[in-house]
């Protein structure tokens, strides 16, 4: 298990200059933004303008502050998308390749950014309230737990305020994640599973950030 508090995190620009990202986990550890497997981020959205390119990327983007964004992917085309982004949506998953444009709602915000590498692992968010949660991933191998608001237990008696972040690993081959996650009353949670492709080959290295 890995922990990760306010002081562990970095803040860089954006890879486009539009706008600044927090890192607050990156895999492996020390991975540059052209080779990590994957990477959790909060992004700071202070303008309209377009989102970086990443190829061969898959991402998941959540709304954390802020009323929200517009996403418009191949603006001016007759294949022209429009998705609103609020803190009451689910996660949006898109290509790192999509042309996307974002327009603010109303105001800056600050939003939650996980990427995987497609050709090495797949991931899945998902946002949780207040309450008991059991997390049984069968098929991954890491799932991050990440505190946005409140207070939260694990089973394992690792708390995590507001702002902190957990990397959970299986603890034999394929014997998936399983996690007990009490969130205390006006709590907000996002947990991200992550599968590695053509698993175990890729098991040797996951624990390299322990």
């Amino acid at each position: 298990m890995r922990k990760w508090t306010a002081k562990d995190y970095r803040t860089m620009p954006w890879k486009n200059g539009g706008g600044s990202t927090t890192e607050l986990a990156i895999f492996p550890e020390g991975a540059g933004m052209d080779h990590f497997v994957w990477r959790l981020s909060t992004a700071t959205v202070a303008q309209d303008g377009p989102f970086s390119h990443f190829a061969q990327i898959d991402r998941s983007l959540a709304i954390l502050t802020g009323a929200g964004l517009v996403l418009k992917t191949d603006t001016g085309s007759v294949a022209e998308k429009m998705t609103s982004l609020t803190q009451e949506s689910l996660p949006h998953r898109f290509f790192g390749e999509d042309n996307i444009f974002a327009e603010l709602i109303d105001g800056t915000v600050v939003d939650l950014n996980l990427m995987t590498r497609r050709d090495v692992c797949q991931h899945y968010m998902q946002r949780l309230s207040a309450g008991q949660h059991l997390i049984h991933a069968e098929d991954a191998q890491q799932v991050l737990v990440f505190c946005e608001k409140g207070r939260a237990q694990l089973l394992n008696q690792t708390s995590l305020e507001a702002g902190e972040l957990v990397l959970l690993e299986e603890e034999h081959e394929a014997s998936g994640v399983r996690c007990h996650i009490e969130a205390e009353e006006a709590s907000l949670l996002y947990v991200m599973r992550i599968s590695f492709l053509n698993y175990p080959a890729q098991h040797g290295g996951l624990h390299a950030v322990s």
